[in-house]
């Protein structure tokens, strides 16, 4: 095996080397299960976030960048298997890209998690302790019951 970061190797067409070996089998193998489990994310968020609303936004849009993100990493795979170099798309310097897509969004997504989501959470909290200990305020003043109208006498 080559060096697998040498400019030759990622630009080479997919019928000038071998299209099996060991980081496309692990290439495929982590881009079809993740692109299931993306899916299943997504369309399943309010299982997962259970009672987190400001978890459900963030984690259906990573699912969705993710599931778009495999999808073409397993497309371009599928150029390289069948031999196809439409484009260039069937070159392995297209995979190496997804997985640097792949690692761009799980980074921005850590440090969402660490810096972003803490402060949020923290003001979630403290809006709903402060609407828990305020008593609803009673327009028209502090009455408890309703007035009673006086009727005239015909």
């Amino acid at each position: 095996m080559q060096n697998p970061f040498s400019w030759s190797y990622l630009n080479a067409q997919p019928y000038e080397m071998a299209t099996w070996g060991p980081l496309s089998i692990a290439f495929v193998a982590v881009s079809g299960v993740g692109f299931i489990a993306a899916l299943l994310i997504y369309y399943d968020v309010i299982k997962i976030a259970r009672g987190n609303r400001l978890l459900r936004g963030p984690i259906q849009q990573a699912a969705g960048i993710a599931s778009i993100i495999l999808a073409l990493g397993l497309i371009f795979f599928a150029f390289r298997i069948m031999n196809v170099s439409a484009f260039g798309l069937g070159k392995r310097l297209w995979q190496y890209l997804v997985v640097l897509a792949g690692l761009i969004e799980a980074a921005y997504y850590l440090y969402f998690l660490r810096v972003v989501y803490p402060p949020r959470a923290r003001a979630l909290a403290a809006e709903r302790a402060k609407r828990r200990y305020l008593a609803p305020a009673v327009a028209g003043g502090s009455g408890s019951g309703r007035k009673r109208s006086k009727k005239k006498k015909r």
